[in-house]
């Protein structure tokens, strides 16, 4: 007897200028037959163009799954993508970076009060923690000394 394994899928489709977006899950995919997740509609997001990275939600060092793990919980992988572009913005201040994530995330949340906690942990995580990762992400694209100095608080 051996073990069938099923897993749930999804795919990230993204692209230069378009902003990430995720298919919907296929729970217990047969990994012997070809996934049709039909037409995805993928919007052109200008920030996503040019040198920024994203991940979703979490730092970059975690592994993967915890990440997807972070998405699906929080429901704020667009706007930790979001985040994740800003950091990358030569021009944007880190404080700007983090309050438009905050106001990114209770946008969603729409009065839901538990969302709206959620979001406030995770906007203090990177008010606390983000430092690191705006100084990475602006090397990484080149900023010069002025676009690194504003990932100081």
């Amino acid at each position: 007897m051996f073990l069938v394994y099923h897993p749930d899928i999804f795919c990230e489709v993204s692209g230069e200028c378009l902003q990430p977006t995720n298919t919907n899950v296929k729970k217990k995919h047969n990994q012997n037959s070809l996934a049709d997740f039909g037409t995805i509609f993928v919007e052109e997001n200008n920030n996503f163009c040019g040198k920024g990275n994203w991940n979703g939600c979490g730092q970059r060092e975690l592994p993967g799954w915890i990440q997807h793990a972070a998405d699906s919980i929080s429901g704020f992988q667009d706007q930790c993508n979001l985040h994740d572009v800003c950091y990358s913005n030569c021009d944007k201040t880190r404080t700007q970076c983090e309050n438009e994530f905050r106001k990114d995330m209770f946008g969603v949340c729409n009065g839901d009060w538990s969302c709206e906690f959620l979001a406030d942990l995770f906007h203090t995580g990177v008010s606390e923690l983000g430092e690191d990762s705006c100084l990475a992400d602006r090397k990484r694209a080149q900023c010069s000394d002025d676009g690194q100095n504003k990932c100081f608080l």
